[in-house]
């Protein structure tokens, strides 16, 4: 029989919760509202409800002596060994250590992982996606911020205490702006899709400078998002082209960085502004090259990850997938 897993992914808006099969094929899918305002207690017990109704699913009938346990990925501080979260971003009341591990295995019967959620998003895309086959991959998702996460021999590298990966806040420009996390030119503040939309919003706004995003704002508000950047730019608006160019260019010194210290045989980009493309990942190849050594640049390509929205909880199964109680 072929194995299976429960993948959770724990996100500010939505849990998303699935059961995947060993070689990453989703059987089914749930989603529930994660309702972050009755704070963390009460959302780990939403997780655990979401858990149930797979368990009930009618893709697990037959398939319990195959399930192999949970993974889950989640926001905040991961204590990996524990299974323990904390602090995860938008969730209100929790700055108090959780341990997952112990509820769940306690509840259900079954062991549990939990790691952060750009890990397993990285480890999905890895074991599942454009990174399958590779020894060192690094995924990189522009969304809000710049998750990160390194997989090596099929295994996420945590680093000494944990914190391996944070891939977003390697300095790109030491006189850049500042970042949430208190320093100045992070690869967040260029390339996340909110940094993208900030950059272009702020350009709009020179008055003299002609572009067709100032009409798109107006009817949104006034705000201007990565996808709005992206459309403008393939009617060739000069404002969303320089501002694709301007994250690109950014992504690609970042990347430089990365293939001179991890060799990555992969650098697989998700997220919102992934959506761009090669409009995007055309600008990042071009710095790569001028930036590393003639073989660093051929044994790094850039690529847009596979899994998209489902790589953080198929990523979370592969957890359970690949670990070992």
């Amino acid at each position: 029989m072929t194995r299976v897993a429960i993948g959770i992914d724990l996100g500010g808006t939505d849990i998303k919760g699935g059961l995947v099969a060993e070689d990453g094929s989703i059987i089914q899918t749930y989603i529930k509202s994660t309702e972050a305002h009755l704070g963390g207690r009460k959302v780990v017990d939403r997780i655990g409800d979401l858990i149930q109704e797979i368990l009930d699913s009618e893709g697990m009938q037959g398939r319990r002596d195959d399930l192999q346990g949970i993974g889950i990925g989640s926001p905040g501080l991961i204590d990996q060994e524990k299974g323990a979260i904390t602090r995860p971003v938008n969730i209100p009341d929790w700055d108090y250590w959780i341990n997952v591990r112990e509820i769940f295995q306690d509840r259900f019967g079954l062991f549990t992982w939990a790691d952060n959620d750009a890990n397993v998003g990285a480890l999905g895309e890895a074991l599942f996606g454009k990174g399958k086959g590779h020894k060192v991959v690094l995924a990189l998702t522009l969304g809000t911020g710049v998750g990160g996460g390194i997989v090596v021999n099929g295994e996420i590298f945590h680093g000494a205490c944990g914190f391996a990966g944070e891939l977003g806040h390697i300095m790109v420009n030491p006189s850049g702006p500042v970042c949430g996390c208190g320093n100045e030119g992070c690869l967040e503040t260029y390339a996340s899709a909110s940094a993208i939309a900030k950059y272009a919003q702020d350009r709009i706004r020179v008055e003299h400078i002609p572009s067709i995003l100032k009409d798109m704002a107006r009817q949104n508000d006034g705000q201007v998002t990565s996808k709005m950047v992206y459309e403008a730019a393939l009617k060739e608006d000069p404002v969303a082209l320089q501002t694709v160019e301007r994250a690109g260019i950014h992504l690609g010194i970042g990347i430089a960085t990365f293939a001179v210290a991890f060799n990555p045989g992969i650098v697989c980009i998700g997220g919102g502004a992934s959506k761009m493309g090669d409009m995007l990942l055309d600008h990042a190849r071009k710095e790569l090259e001028k930036r590393v050594f003639f073989h660093s640049h051929f044994a790094t390509p850039i690529t847009q990850a596979a899994l998209g929205n489902e790589a953080g909880f198929v990523g979370a199964a592969g957890l359970a997938l690949t670990s070992r109680s």
